[in-house]
This record gives structure tokens, C-alpha cells and sequence, in this order.
């Protein structure tokens, strides 16, 4: 059924009459121009040669001047074809007689010496020699005419000086042109048959006519010419300057037969069966189409000024429905679309190419498209020697839409040739019988508008007519034609499908990334193929933007479901906009209607996720985590949402939760528990219990998970996320690197280790651990705890600087017994709190791996103290200035405020001496009794290396000079001041 259509669609354009639009173009035109005249007028055919051409208009001669002008001529009627001589004209009727008009001074008339050629000078006469002869075919030369009858017969007349009229006569080897005798020697006043020299009568059908050379064509596609054939115009092999009587010409023998023929001056165009284009003769303006040819000696492309036997016209692009040659000039219509081509001679702007940008218009060498005809059906064409004409029926080739709603309404596109503006346009849609494949003889009509592209100017390129669809009760194919004037309608005419509008159920997915183009399947019923859906996104609210893209219709996979169809886009891709963006979906199956999917919003986001909070999160064995917030940005509320979590480096086991929705910029999910973890790692499928004892027998202690996010249940957004869960961390669990002790001012860094973690997770993990310093007796002093970010080194070991203590904001109690000194309150009463300075304060420190879970469990304890001060140096010996003095191995005490054991108690010694103040710093070892750090001097070799390269001259001992400075946390924090201490040495 849909073969028979496809038949039927674009119907070929008939002999009959057709309204449409005349161009004319020439030397008085600067443009190709539509002759308004015509737009009314129904056309049959265009003649012309010489400096004369016609239309004929239903059987009646309207003639055409060089500026389009027109006359009618009343005295004939029913006309089929019409020639144009130099200075006489021929025409046919549909009776087959033959009408003549003009100067008879050579014969071409075909009157003979009667009176009849002085009234053929005024008035169109019949010739009464053929009127026992059914004409089929004719034509003119310059002064001799031919005729074709249907038996078959060829008739000349005229001037025969060069052999044109194909009669032997008594001295045909030379006319003297000069010598008016001997050329009416040879003049045919009437009609003589030509006998063409064959072993059996070939009949011809059809005939063409140069200046002074004859062609016809035999009814098996055998062309004959005879006449002048200088120019090689003949095709007979050879340059000649008379062929009295026929002779064949030499078709090619890879050619089929040939169909048609056309004369210019001295060269011929003709076509075969296969509608191949060739030609011969003259070519010195390129008017045989064949094209430049590269010299040998100097490799210059020049051209090929004859052509002495046929040649195929391979610069022609594709098939030939019609050709014309005139004066040095060709054209041709092109089969496939009616374009029209024009080559040859540009003289008297014939060619109708006019200045086109970086193409030459005087001479063209080969056929090219006339620019303003082009995307026009060219129906008939002719030349003259002062231009050109061409018709373009109208005549619909295709629609837009070619499918359309059974309810009417679509502004239909119907795209052809010949329309112009007119309140009388009309479009018909004459449904077809799905049974008998036949026309139904009720058509529904609508009112059409000329419209052209947009862009392009009226009058060129192609047209069409907007019109709006009638209503249709059931689906079928239906025919579209159109009538400019309102009752003739267009020969061709184009099918458009009907349709029921289809019913949307569903969407999958319900929102997309706005930056990749993802597979959208949109189900319903009553969907069909019609290779023009186009699915629109429409945005609500903001600036209310659509985005309309190409679908197809594809089958679902469930072929239960009653909703066995579908179609499949992509998804647009935005760059700008508020996201995320609500947009409404519809569907049009010939990419105009739209019908849209209701109740469901699709979205468009540019969703990210950025960062975990936390990104890890302690494991217990009888409860769930705590929530995990995902952050990012243009998070929407979807029932679609999921958390994928892979099991780093087994990527076949993983969790799926869905996640809640809190904000644009933030998700919360809740992580798997211990049990879910086993279950996890031994697969779903696994019927085995897992216990409490069973988890807390697993050796392994961390897990690292791959976190990626899905807002539509399909489509993972690009980043993916490290989560690490662990077990929660007991006491004995942290293991401290550094001294856990530091002066009020801060700034000690302080080193954890997390042994307990295994395996170790990746370094970008625990990006929000804290520890947390409060005091460790809320009795004896009251501080607000102090937070401080965990830095993670490597992997379990994380470290971090101690906050400073405002010691003047601290409140203790009176009856604390870790102060020194307690001042009394101006009332005397014991047991309120006032600021005092302070000596220590046991600080706990809290760890919270996921920044939130703190616990005594997972804690140790830093101690801060005031800043200590030393104030006196005891030695065995003291210069003269009072500074102590000690040699290697003698005790020394040292006296100060603030000074208390920590088992890290260091005595640093520095050189008091400029050029060695930056040398090795001596730490050593001391203890802290009762306030008092006592130490033993140690030798120190480098002073020793430094008095042998200076020796003294006159001391036996020597000495050095130190700073001295006490640590109470290992060296990491040193005393406010230092005092001086003699180091005794020999030399």
C-alpha cells in the first residue's frame, strides 16, 4: 500500500496547460524578471530562435518581444508548435496543417509564386502543398523550413544554395552566391520530399533546423543531416562546405538511440534514451558544454574550436529533460529537479547569469546553473539572440510537514515552483481510498499564502504556500495540490499522512546533566515512525526558553507492557540558566504539533557534588552511623535519588542508599552499619548470619568506600567521592609521637598515631578531623573546649598545633591545689573564683576523626603550664663578674618560676659569641625536683675545636661562654629568658 503511494507522490508534469510564472532575461535586463502578465495565463509550451519567441497559451500564439511585451494573435487556434526563421515563421495546428507567416523571398514559405506570399507578409496563411499531409513535426532555418508528416516523409522548401533542403540540383557542387541566377537556381518555392539514401525506408519523426543546415531524427533514433557543415555542425565525421543530400552522423556506438535534437548557429545539441547530453560542431564561445583542454606545449588550458562528430557532455550533472540551442549559446533542463543550465556565448546577457562574484558571464565552457532559477522546476525554456525565457510551472514537490494531525489545524508548508502573491490561492486535500487506492471525489479545501525562505528575496529561489489543515475524521493518506487563480490546479501534487495524536505516559529518566547529552525515553500510545519527531523542552518560569531536538521511535524491551513503543532523544545541553530547570516535554510527530506529557516535569541540572561532611564516620556494633552530608550545588528533591558506595578495590560489591534532600546545595545520606559491611563484602546472595561476635572478631578495622551520586536513578554525575568508615577508636588506640605537654602561648605541634586503622586509608580521607582541649577537672577551672583541625601526614598518623590559652580569661577555684600562688580576694572569702595566673592545666584531648564524634575513649591528656622563667644558675665556681662557671662533669642547678617534671625536661646551651650563636644547639637531658632542674655539664667538643684553631696566649684554661634556656616539653618550647653560664675547659 505505502509502494502504491510512494508512486503516486510526486506525479510528472503533463503536456497539458499550466499556470505558473514566465521569466525573461536579456540585454536590457539587469536581472532574471517575471513577466506579471502571464501569472493568469495558462501556458503549453515556449518557442523561439533568431530574435523572435512565443508562448503558446491552450492552442493560441502569444509572441514575445525583447522586452516580454506580448501580442496576441486571434487568426490562429489550437496550435501545437511553432518555429522561428530569420524573416519567416512556421506553425502547426493539432490537425496536423501547417500556417506560415513573413518574407517569402527564398521560397521558405512553401507557397510557391502565387499572391499568397505578399498576404503572408501581413496575416498568417495555411500552406495548402502539405494540407493532404499530417504534420508532426517542423522547423525553420534561417530561409529554408523542413517539415515532418506522420507517415514518416520529410517536406523542404526554401533556399538550397548550401544544401539545406536536401535536393540535388543540376551544378550542386558550387553556388555562386553573388550571381542572383544561379542561387534562384536553387531555391524550393514549394514543399519537395527529401529521399534519405537507406537500404530500407526509415521513417522520421522529428526534425531540427540550423542557418543552413537540416537534421532529423528516423523513428529508430538515426540522425541524417545534410546542408553547410564548415563548422563541422553536420557530425558527419569531416568539415564540409555543402552536403546536398542526407547523410548519417556518426552517433556514437556506446550511446542508445538518440531522442532529440536542437541547432544554434553552427553546433548541435542532442539527447539519447538514457537522457545523456551531446553535442558537435562549433565551439569557439564553449557552446558545445565539452570544457577547457590543456595544450602540450605550453600547458595552457584552451579550447577546442570544432567538434566534427558527437560528444558526450560529461560536465553536465545528471540527466537531460530538454535542451535548447540558440545563436552560440545552449541550455538544458536538468531531469532530476527542472534546473535549468546555460552555457555557451554570454553575449546580449542570454545566458541569464548576469556579474555573479568570481565568475566570468561572457563565455562559459561549461553548463552551469542559472542563479535565478535555481530551486525552480523549469518546465520549457528557449533562446533567442537577445535573451532568454523560461517557464515554471506551478507545481508542488514536497510538504512541510509530510504528517499531520487527523484534528486539523497544522500550518502546512507545501514547497514547489510557479506561486506568486494571490488572493485567489487555494489548496485541495482529496483523501485516498485505503481499498481501491483511488481519489475520493469529496476534497476539503483551505485558503493559501505565498510565502518564500526566510531571508530570501521574493522572486527567487524557491516559493511555497502556507495553508492550514482541514479536519480529518480517520487516519489515511491524502494528495495536496494547488491552484494560484483558484480552479486550476497544480498536475503534481504531493501525499501527506494522517495521524492520530499519540498519548504520553511516562519519561525515563526524569532529569538530565545539562552538560552531557543523555539517552531520553519518552512511552506512550498511538507513537509512529515518521522521520521528523522533534521532542521540546519547554523551561517553566524564568525566561521561558525551549529546546527542541530530534527523536526516533524505538521498542521497549517488556513486551507485556501494552506500551510497547516509545521515543528516544538526547537530552539538550545548557550553559546558562538558574538551575536546575523545571521544563515541560512534548512530543510532535511530524516536528510542528506538539502534544505534551503531563503531570511530570523533567529537570535539567548542573549538579556537582564538592566535598563530604564528614568523609568518614565511626563504626559501632548495635547501631547505625550517623548521616553523611553530601555538598554541592543545583541538588534538587528527586524519589530518583541514590548513593552508590564501592568497596575500594572491589568494585563488584557495593551499597545503595537513597539519599535525603536538605537543600540545593546539600544531600544527607546514612551509612552502612558493621552488619551491613559484612553482609556487603560476602555478597547479598549469602544466607549466613552475621553476628555481633562475628564483627567484633573481623580483624580488619577501616573500610574505604567509592561514593558516587545519582539524581536520576541511571546517569552517575561525573566526580566521585573516598568515604572511609572505621571502628570506633578505644582507649589505648592512640598512640602519641610527640611530648603531650606545652606552654599557655600555643603553637607546640603535637603528633597522633592511629595504629588501630587497618588497612591504612588513602591520605584524602579524614579531611575533617578535630581534636577537641577542655579541662580535664571542670571543679578546678572553668574554659570553653577549644576545636582544632587534624592534619593527616600519612597514612594514621595526623597532626596538629596547640591552640593559646588566654590565661587572664581562665576562672579557677581557690581550693585548687595546682596553683602556686592564689591572691585573695579583698572580702576574704575563700571559696569564690577570681583570674589568677596559672601554673598547670590538664587539658584532654578529644579526637573526632569525622569532626563530630567525640568520646573519653578515643582522648588523652595534654598538659599546659605558665611560661617558665629562670632566675639564678648555682655552679662550683664564679668570675669575677658573678657569671657561673662549670667544667665537663660537675652538677649544676638551675632556679626559676613555672619549672615542674614532665619526664621531658631539657637544658639547652647555645654559644653567647656572635659568630657561633647559630652552631649546634646542645640539648641535655635534666630532671625537675621540687621546683630546681638539675643537669650534668657534658664536654662539648665544639668549643674545644674552636680554641685550638684561636689558642689563648697566656691561659692554661680556657673558657666558653653559653646561653641557657630549659625546656619542659623536649625541646619544642624554651624558657621566656636565658642566663648566662661559664663552660671550663683546658686547652
Amino acid at each position: 500500500f505505502v509502494s502504491c503511494i510512494e508512486s503516486q507522490r510526486m506525479d510528472k508534469l503533463s503536456s497539458d496547460s499550466k499556470a505558473g510564472e514566465l521569466f525573461a532575461w536579456g540585454c536590457k535586463k539587469h536581472t532574471i524578471q517575471v513577466l506579471h502578465d502571464f501569472k493568469d495565463i495558462k501556458v503549453d509550451a515556449l518557442h523561439g530562435n533568431y530574435r523572435q519567441a512565443c508562448v503558446l497559451s491552450e492552442g493560441r500564439v502569444i509572441s514575445l518581444d525583447g522586452e516580454g511585451s506580448t501580442a496576441h494573435n486571434d487568426v490562429l487556434a489550437h496550435i501545437k508548435c511553432v518555429s522561428f526563421g530569420e524573416t519567416h515563421s512556421l506553425a502547426v495546428d493539432d490537425k496536423g496543417s501547417i500556417w506560415t507567416q513573413g518574407s517569402g523571398g527564398s521560397g521558405q514559405l512553401g507557397l510557391g509564386a502565387t499572391k499568397r506570399v505578399e498576404d503572408a507578409s501581413k496575416s498568417w496563411v495555411e500552406v495548402s502543398f502539405l494540407s493532404q499531409h499530417r504534420v508532426i513535426s517542423l522547423s525553420c532555418g534561417s530561409r529554408h523550413s523542413v517539415a515532418v508528416t506522420l507517415t514518416g516523409d520529410v517536406y523542404t522548401w526554401g533556399r538550397g544554395c548550401e544544401g539545406q533542403t536536401g535536393h540535388r540540383f543540376t551544378d550542386d557542387n558550387h553556388c555562386n552566391k553573388s550571381d542572383p541566377h544561379a542561387q534562384r537556381a536553387e531555391i524550393q518555392l514549394l514543399p519537395k520530399l527529401v529521399v534519405i539514401p537507406s537500404q530500407q525506408h526509415e521513417p522520421a519523426k522529428f526534425t531540427a533546423c540550423g542557418p543552413n543546415f537540416t537534421i532529423i531524427l528516423t523513428r529508430r533514433g538515426v540522425p541524417w543531416a545534410w546542408g553547410e557543415g564548415r563548422c563541422g555542425e553536420l557530425g558527419v565525421g569531416l568539415r564540409i562546405a555543402k552536403q546536398p543530400t542526407p547523410a548519417r552522423v556518426c552517433w556514437p556506438d556506446d550511446a542508445s538511440k538518440c531522442e532529440f535534437v536542437t541547432c544554434g548557429w553552427a553546433h548541435v545539441l542532442a539527447f539519447d534514451s538514457n537522457c545523456k547530453l551531446f553535442s558537435w560542431g562549433f565551439n569557439r564561445f564553449g557552446q558545445l558544454g565539452l570544457g577547457l583542454c590543456v595544450s602540450g606545449q605550453n600547458s595552457k588550458s584552451v579550447i577546442s574550436t570544432y567538434t566534427i562528430s558527437p560528444r558526450r557532455v560529461v560536465h553536465f550533472p545528471g540527466s537531460v529533460a530538454f535542451a535548447n540551442a540558440a545563436a552560440n549559446s545552449s541550455a538544458a533542463v536538468r531531469a532530476e529537479d527542472g534546473m535549468l543550465f546555460t552555457w555557451g556565448s554570454g553575449e546580449a546577457r542570454r545566458l541569464g547569469h548576469f556579474l555573479e562574484k568570481g565568475l566570468n558571464t561572457e563565455h562559459v565552457h561549461c553548463p552551469r546553473s542559472v542563479p535565478g532559477l535555481r530551486e525552480r522546476y523549469v518546465s520549457s525554456a528557449t533562446l533567442t539572440e537577445t535573451g532568454g525565457f523560461a517557464f515554471v510551472p506551478s507545481s508542488v514537490n514536497y510538504a512541510e510537514p509530510a504528517s499531520v494531525p487527523t484534528i486539523g489545524g497544522t500550518k502546512v508548508l507545501l514547497w514547489g515552483g510557479g506561486f506568486w502573491k494571490s488572493s485567489g490561492c487555494v489548496v485541495r486535500f482529496t483523501p485516498l481510498d485505503e481499498g481501491t487506492l483511488a481519489l475520493e471525489t469529496r476534497p476539503r479545501s483551505s485558503i493559501g499564502k505565498y510565502v518564500t525562505p526566510k531571508g530570501a528575496r521574493i522572486g527567487a529561489g524557491k516559493t511555497g504556500i502556507l495553508c492550514r489543515m482541514p479536519r480529518f475524521t480517520t487516519t489515511r493518506f491524502v494528495f495536496a495540490e494547488v491552484a494560484m487563480n483558484g480552479k486550476d490546479f497544480t498536475t503534481s501534487r504531493v501525499c501527506i499522512r494522517l495521524y492520530d495524536n499519540p498519548t504520553l505516559a511516562a519519561i525515563k529518566p526524569v532529569c538530565c546533566s545539562s552538560t552531557d547529552a543523555h539517552d531520553v525515553i519518552i512511552i506512550g500510545k498511538s507513537l509512529l515512525e515518521t522521520n521528523e519527531i522533534k521532542v521540546r523542552f519547554k523551561e517553566l518560569g524564568g525566561q521561558h526558553r525551549e529546546w527542541i531536538v530530534p527523536a526516533k521511535l524505538t521498542a521497549l524491551c517488556d513486551k507485556n507492557d501494552p506500551l510497547d513503543t516509545a521515543i528516544r532523544c538526547k537530552s539538550p545541553c545548557i550553559c546558562e540558566g538558574n538551575f536546575p530547570i523545571q521544563a515541560r516535554v512534548a512530543v510532535a510527530l511530524n516536528g510542528s504539533d506538539f502534544v505534551t506529557l503531563l503531570k511530570t516535569t523533567f529537570i535539567l541540572h548542573n549538579a556537582t557534588i564538592l566535598s563530604l561532611a564528614p568523609d568518614c564516620r565511626p563504626l559501632h556494633p548495635s547501631t547505625t552511623p550517623d548521616a553523611v552530608s553530601i555538598l554541592g550545588q543545583s541538588f534538587f528533591d528527586s524519589n530518583k535519588m541514590s548513593v552508590n558506595l564501592t568497596l575500594q578495590g572491589n568494585s563488584q560489591r557495593g551499597y545503595f542508599c537513597r539519599p535525603r534532600y536538605v537543600n540545593k546545595n546539600t544531600l544527607a545520606f546514612t551509612p552502612p552499619s558493621l552488619a551491613e559491611i559484612s553482609q556487603c563484602i560476602r555478597g547479598h546472595d549469602c544466607s549466613d548470619i552475621v553476628t555481633d561476635h562475628d564483627i567484633a572478631q573481623a580483624e580488619q578495622t577501616t573500610w574505604t568506600f567509592m561514593l558516587r551520586l545519582t539524581l536520576d536513578g541511571v546517569y552517575f554525575l561525573n566526580k566521585s567521592l573516598s568515604l572511609v568508615l572505621y571502628k570506633q577508636i578505644g582507649q589505648g588506640d592512640t598512640k602519641e609521637i610527640s611530648s603531650m605537654c606545652g606552654p599557655l602561648t600555643g603553637g607546640t605541634r603535637l603528633s597522633l598515631h592511629f595504629p588501630y586503622l587497618s588497612p591504612a586509608p588513602v591520605l584524602t580521607s579524614f579531611t575533617s578531623a578535630v581534636v577537641r582541649l577542655r579541662p580535664k577537672d571542670n571543679k578546678s577551672a572553668h574554659i570553653e573546649p577549644t576545636i582544632v583541625s587534624l592534619k593527616c601526614s600519612k597514612a594514621g598518623e595526623f597532626s596538629f598545633e596547640t591552640p593559646v590559652i588566654d590565661s587572664g580569661s581562665i576562672v579557677v577555684s581557690s581550693k585548687s591545689d595546682t596553683l602556686v600562688e592564689a591572691l585573695k580576694s579583698t572580702n576574704g572569702d575563700a571559696s569564690s573564683h577570681f583570674n589568677l595566673p596559672i601554673e598547670r592545666l590538664d587539658m584532654l584531648v578529644e579526637v573526632a576523626l569525622d569532626g563530630q564524634t567525640f568520646g573519653a575513649h578515643c582522648s588523652t591528656c595534654f598538659t599546659y603550664y605558665g611560661t617558665p622563667e629562670v632566675t639564678e644558675i648555682k655552679a662550683t665556681q664564679y668570675d669575677a663578674s658573678n657569671v657561673p662557671a662549670a667544667a665537663a662533669g660537675v652538677d649544676i642547678s638551675i632556679f626559676g618560676r613555672g619549672f615542674f617534671e614532665t619526664g621531658l625536661v631539657k637544658v639547652v646551651l647555645r654559644s653567647s659569641v656572635a659568630p657561633m650563636r647559630h652552631a649546634k644547639t646542645h640539648i641535655i637531658d635534666a630532671v625537675c625536683t621540687r621546683g630546681v632542674v638539675e643537669f650534668v655539664m657534658p664536654i662539648l667538643h665544639l668549643f674545644h675545636v674552636a680554641c685550638e684553631v684561636n689558642p689563648p696566649h697566656s691561659h692554661k684554661e680556657c673558657k666558653h661562654r653559653l646561653l641557657v634556656e630549659i625546656s619542659l616539653n623536649g625541646g619544642l618550647n624554651k624558657t621566656s629568658n636565658s642566663m648566662y653560664l661559664d663552660y671550663l675547659f683546658t686547652c
